[in-house]
């Protein structure tokens, strides 16, 4: 009796459990189902940010700058008559003092023009004192010949006086031979006199030769002494680039610049400035003493600040690069650091325009009141460029409105690399949309016809 009892109610519990088991794993289904359904969901919402309200910046970046002192010991080749070959360099980056061997030149070919010299001037030397000599002999040759013709022309003049009493024809005789002799002495004293001069000319010539030689060895000595350049002032060797083999390179050892070509600078550290340049499309823009931000691109921090100090007034074909043309620009580094070294690589953002303009800057306006206080109402509305798109021919957002996105058009002003100003169309309370809530979920992205946002364009006054 009690083990039928018993049977029936086993089979009864097996029935129950058969039948639980089903709901919990429906149960378990639907949880999993709602948790990934869940998250699906979630990924689906679209990115959103708030519209920032503040001062807004338009920069400028410009790249490939280079820092250098604003005051430089520079160090040029010597000028000399030849040519130049570096054989040694002090080591860049090394610190000098007065009096260092800095460059040092091939001396070959200039040891040689001073022995040349030397010799050349020694024959010089040599012949002056040959035509002195010779003119002495010359000088006391014609005398003695005068004093000869002087003697022959008193005998005759005697030999006159003795014919008084002879014939006539004599007396004649005898004084035609007194005259020859008047006029060969008048004659010997004319020829003494023009070689006299002649004799001073050759000597001033043959001086002059002297002189020029004496000269030509002074300059070769000097260019001699010139091969071997001394710091005047200490520093840090900074090698400056010069142009070769159709580019600009740093000067090195085996190279042969030309003279009075700047080869090496002892900066000044305490001052130093950026040499960059900007393409010609965006040199209007630059102004002078518009304040920049200016980053070592060797060094994430700090950030330098500095202003522009000077804008070439003429392009000039960039380095490499055909047909594009750029204008020098010059920055000022306030801070001193030593971080800062010449050569160093560097990239600035310059400030060409903020919004509002600064009081002090605002034209035409002059107060002797303080400046008040920028109102938040002044500070422009401005979004990024990623939440502007164009549809039918509008400029939109997708702002959100009880967490759903709406399309709103709106009016654009002034932009920069990143953000846009908002005129007319959102409030500083306001959130917008990064993706285009009408295509489909991000989790799609690159699928078949997804639009992708398009950057309003935007003329910056």
């Amino acid at each position: 009796m009690t083990t039928q009892t018993l049977q029936p109610q086993r089979r009864s519990k097996k029935k129950w459990l058969l039948l639980l088991v089903p709901v919990l794993l429906l149960a378990g289904a639907a949880a999993v189902y709602s948790y990934f359904f869940t998250s699906t969901e979630e990924q689906a919402k679209f990115t959103s940010v708030p519209v920032k309200q503040g001062e807004f910046v338009i920069s400028l970046k410009l790249k490939e700058g280079e820092l250098e002192a604003v005051k430089a010991e520079q160090i040029v080749s010597p000028r000399v008559y030849g040519d130049l070959k570096i054989t040694q360099l002090w080591p860049e980056g090394e610190k000098v003092e007065v009096g260092d061997l800095v460059i040092q030149f091939d001396p070959a070919d200039f040891l040689k023009r001073v022995t040349e010299t030397t010799q050349a001037l020694e024959a010089a030397k040599a012949e002056l004192e040959k035509t002195k000599a010779n003119q002495q002999v010359e000088i006391s040759r014609m005398k003695s010949e005068i004093e000869n013709q002087e003697a022959s022309l008193r005998l005759a003049q005697l030999q006159v006086e003795k014919m008084q009493f002879e014939a006539s024809i004599k007396k004649e005789e005898t004084k035609l031979q007194a005259r020859q002799a008047e006029l060969a002495l008048a004659q010997s004293r004319k020829k003494l006199a023009a070689q006299e001069i002649v004799q001073v000319a050759d000597l001033k010539k043959r001086e002059l030769e002297v002189t020029q030689k004496e000269r030509d060895l002074e300059r070769a000595k000097k260019d001699l002494e010139s091969l071997s350049v001394r710091a005047e002032k200490p520093g840090i060797v900074v090698y400056q680039k010069i142009w070769k083999s159709g580019r600009t390179e740093k000067v090195r050892v085996g190279d042969q610049p030309w003279g009075g070509q700047s080869l090496i600078t002892l900066p000044d550290l305490t001052r130093m400035q950026v040499k960059t340049m900007v393409n010609e499309v965006d040199v209007d823009k630059l102004k002078m003493g518009q304040k920049a931000l200016i980053k070592l691109d060797a060094l994430p921090e700090p950030v330098f600040h500095g202003a522009i100090t000077s804008i070439a007034t003429l392009g000039r074909e960039k380095e490499g690069e055909k047909n594009v043309k750029v204008f020098d620009v010059i920055l000022a580094i306030e801070e001193e650091d030593t971080r800062l070294k010449p050569g160093m690589s560097t990239t600035c953002e310059v400030i060409v325009e903020t919004v509002p303009p600064p009081k002090s800057e605002t034209p035409g306006e002059v107060s002797s009141e303080p400046l008040a206080e920028t109102r938040p109402g002044d500070l422009p509305l401005y979004i990024p460029l990623d939440a502007v798109f164009e549809k039918d021919g509008q400029t939109v957002v997708y702002r959100l409105k009880d967490g759903k996105p709406e399309e709103r058009p709106v009016k654009l002003g002034k932009k920069n690399d990143d953000y846009v100003i908002v005129e007319e169309g959102l409030g500083p309370e306001d959130r917008i949309a990064l993706q285009n809530p009408t295509l489909a979920s991000p989790t799609t992205t690159g699928a078949a016809g997804q639009e992708k946002p398009q950057e309003q364009a935007v003329s910056i006054q």
